[in-house]
């Protein structure tokens, strides 16, 4: 598939053939119109050309910025419900240090155990752009579970319940917005309208006459390489968790190896 070969390749590579791509259909376009229509011809209406081809370019250039913007503004919200999510993990964490014996290590365990869940086996399926399960969802209605079963008679330890209550329905939150963000991207109908924009960008520049068909080459493929650099950067935004560009859960990283150094190993208190 199409999409799966995007993302599995490096980002130069992939930019190296959708340059190539595009700008060999750009050319080849130009030689079959100049043999089509003679430069006589089309040189006695650069004028209009000139006019008409300013005024699409115009008019493509602010949809081609909005949907770069878009897919850029896609890509920032992602990573920072990411981060968001596993700042929350790593307060739910520390939160179950100040719960009675014996419930505090089995909360901590089952923060542990979500964290492992969304690195080990969520964050590859979503590079792959696979779908990967409610296994996710388990430690935290576990936690949610023992959390609702702590019955304290002490004020701080109620209000950290309260508080970790609220945390916890905001993880909940936080990780909805992941699975969407990781499921979204640009619908179809707005890549038919960048790639038909593109494609009649590239044809009002068959229609100048130049002295020099070399000149008029390079001038054309100058215009598809820059069509096509936005074109993959676009591309590469897309689907934020997918390809060399990706949101990293290095938050998740981070809380894990604060778990580490708190003394815990897969939920259950280190000697």
């Amino acid at each position: 598939m199409l999409v799966d070969w995007i993302y599995n390749v490096p980002t130069w590579e992939m930019a190296s053939v959708a340059c190539a791509v595009i700008v060999g259909v750009s050319l080849i376009g130009l030689v079959i119109t100049s043999r089509l229509i003679p430069v006589e011809f089309r040189r006695k209406h650069n004028e209009f050309a000139g006019f008409n081809s300013a005024l699409v370019g115009v008019v493509f250039a602010v949809l081609l910025a909005f949907v770069a913007v878009a897919a850029w503004g896609t890509f920032d919200k992602a990573a920072d419900t990411a981060e968001m999510e596993a700042s929350l993990a790593g307060d739910l964490f520390r939160d179950s240090f100040t719960m009675p014996d014996p419930i505090k290590a089995d909360l901590a365990g089952d923060m542990r155990d979500y964290v492992d869940v969304v690195l080990n086996q969520e964050w590859p399926a979503m590079a792959k752009g696979a779908h990967f399960g409610d296994d996710g969802w388990a430690p935290l209605y576990r936690f949610q579970q023992r959390l609702t079963r702590v019955q304290t008679s002490d004020l701080i330890q109620a209000a950290v319940v309260s508080e970790a209550l609220r945390r916890l329905n905001s993880l909940y939150d936080a990780r909805r917005e992941r699975i969407l963000a990781a499921r979204d991207h640009i619908a179809p109908m707005v890549w038919r309208v960048v790639l038909i924009g593109a494609g009649l960008t590239i044809l009002f520049t068959y229609l100048f006459g130049m002295e020099s068909f070399t000149m008029h080459l390079v001038m054309t493929g100058a215009v598809a390489i820059a069509l096509a650099l936005v074109i993959v950067l676009i591309v590469a935004f897309d689907y934020p968790f997918r390809g060399q560009v990706q949101v990293t859960p290095e938050g998740f990283q981070n809380v894990r190896q604060s778990m580490e150094m708190a003394g815990l190993t897969f939920g259950h208190a280190a000697p």
